[in-house]
């Protein structure tokens, strides 16, 4: 418990896991934001925005975050209501209350902030802003491909160079433990320790429960079934189970896909990955860049979600985590500043209507204009501009206009 001294100083800190966005800081983090929509726009993908507060029905039973992370209260008339905790599920309100059949398939993208209780070490956040699309009522291999192909390409524009697209799929794990009748708990068991990627204690729980040999022999191959599109026609050679070879075949159509996008240097295969049985019913990929110890781009196909509001749609997406992304930026090109203002107007007692009407007609074209409101005094008004990355003064005294570039004052 904290102390009195402790909860009084409260006024002059944020709470744990929030932070506040310095003119720099803030400015860096919306010209990524701004290139991620841009590029989810030149895709057909239009911008939606969900409430900061959702029926806690919106996200329970939804399976895409923990229930144990979600902030709840209670509103004036007793509803338990959320912050929002993960975009998805309210995009699928938005679908499952406003749209038909005839409008599929919907592109939607975003950029919003999600509210998640958890542990705010190593710089992990709880309030997290969050860039992304869903593509609802497109089922297949090139809806999935494009998912790829919008993430790979917005993280380009961002300015990232250096990094990998892990993809996945659900149906690859589940349909081994599915096709070898194994008491479902045992099942689940194994399942979730490939989720941890603890293929250690997988391997052990197969020995101590009779797995099959075929089961046990995937366990122990899973952390090398990694690489190029080569490695799944290896894998593709020595699966026998319907639908495990179907997972495989969507992702060799994917990976073709993305050699006519020219985007598939970005991506390698990874089948250990195996995300939440009740949620991912496909591809799943998460991102990487090098300086980064969590991923920075989580997706995949949800095809259950938008039948638990009503309406079953094959639905694909992704998230970028935009703080994450900022700091592997951050650490390649430094620390940005936000940009000083185009100009900085001073003037005297006589020059205020004449500076005011020269500053309004600069900002109506476009330019931004700061008023110094120090007087006319030059050097004062150079080093005024200097600290805020101001390169021109103009100075009026009574109708006597001067231009100053800084630069040039010494």
């Amino acid at each position: 418990m904290r102390s009195r001294v402790e909860m009084m100083d409260n006024w002059l800190r944020t709470p744990d896991g929030f932070k506040d966005y310095l003119p720099g800081e803030y400015y860096f983090k919306r010209q990524i934001e701004d290139s991620f929509e841009s590029v989810f726009h030149s895709y057909g993908y239009s911008s939606v925005s969900t409430p900061a507060l959702e029926y806690t029905e919106v996200f329970t039973d939804k399976g895409s975050v923990d229930p144990a992370q979600i902030y709840r209260l209670l509103d004036r008339d007793g509803d338990m209501l959320a912050l929002r905790a993960d975009v998805t599920p309210p995009v699928a309100r938005i679908v499952a209350m406003n749209y038909s059949d005839d409008e599929m398939p919907i592109r939607f993208c975003y950029v919003q902030n999600v509210y998640r209780r958890g542990p705010s070490y190593q710089g992990r956040q709880r309030e997290i802003t969050q860039a992304g699309i869903e593509l609802i009522g497109a089922p297949g291999d090139d809806a999935d491909a494009e998912t790829l192909a919008v993430a790979i390409d917005a993280l380009r524009s961002a300015g990232l160079g250096d990094f990998r697209v892990d993809v996945g799929h659900a149906c690859f794990l589940q349909g081994v433990l599915e096709e070898s009748g194994l008491d479902p708990r045992v099942g689940a068991a194994l399942h979730s320790r490939v989720i941890d990627r603890d293929f250690v204690a997988a391997e052990r729980i197969g020995r101590e429960n009779d797995v099959p040999e075929n089961v046990r022999r995937v366990l122990s191959e899973l952390p090398f079934f990694s690489g190029s599109a080569d490695m799944l026609e290896e894998a593709l050679s020595g699966t026998e189970g319907e639908k495990s070879r179907a997972a495989l075949v969507n992702l060799k159509n994917i990976h073709s896909a993305l050699v006519d996008y020219g985007f598939e240097k970005y991506v390698s295969f990874d089948l250990s990955m195996a995300g939440n049985m009740d949620y991912y019913t496909g591809i799943i990929f998460r991102g990487y860049t090098s300086g980064m110890g969590f991923s920075i781009l989580d997706g995949g196909r949800y095809d259950g979600l938008l039948g638990r509001f009503g309406l079953p749609r094959p639905s694909v997406g992704f998230i970028i985590k935009v703080h994450n992304v900022a700091g592997a930026l951050g650490k390649l090109n430094g620390r940005k500043n936000s940009p000083g203002a185009d100009l900085l107007v001073a003037w005297d007692a006589a020059g205020r209507a004449n500076a005011l009407a020269e500053a309004a007609r600069l900002r109506a074209s476009g330019q931004s204009v700061a008023a110094s409101f120090i007087g006319t005094d030059i050097d004062a008004n150079i080093e005024f501009a200097r600290g805020r990355g101001i390169k021109n003064i103009c100075c009026f005294e009574g109708a006597d206009r001067r231009m100053f570039r800084v630069e040039d004052e010494n």
